[in-house]
């Protein structure tokens, strides 16, 4: 379910993690699909936020898992 980030927050988290939304796509190619895709449904700041709750999946499965964030670059490497 997809809940409000707002609602659910503590607010230094949200502001680095907005931020990093904001800088992500620059760097990450499927950043920059997330944010495509939703800046066509919507306005920049929906975009952001699309950007944000994907970033925020990726968190939850590195402490989900209990390991070290790995790059997608990396972990391609290591799997080859």
């Amino acid at each position: 379910m997809r809940m409000p980030l707002r609602k659910q927050r503590n607010k230094h988290i949200q502001r680095v993690l907005l931020e990093a939304a904001k800088l992500g796509p620059r760097h990450r190619h499927d950043l920059a699909l997330v944010h495509e895709r939703a800046l066509q449904k919507g306005n920049r700041n929906r975009a952001t936020l699309a950007v944000a709750r994907k970033m925020v999946a990726y968190l939850l499965v590195v402490d989900r898992e209990q390991r070290n964030f790995v790059p997608e670059e990396e972990y391609k490497d290591k799997a080859v």
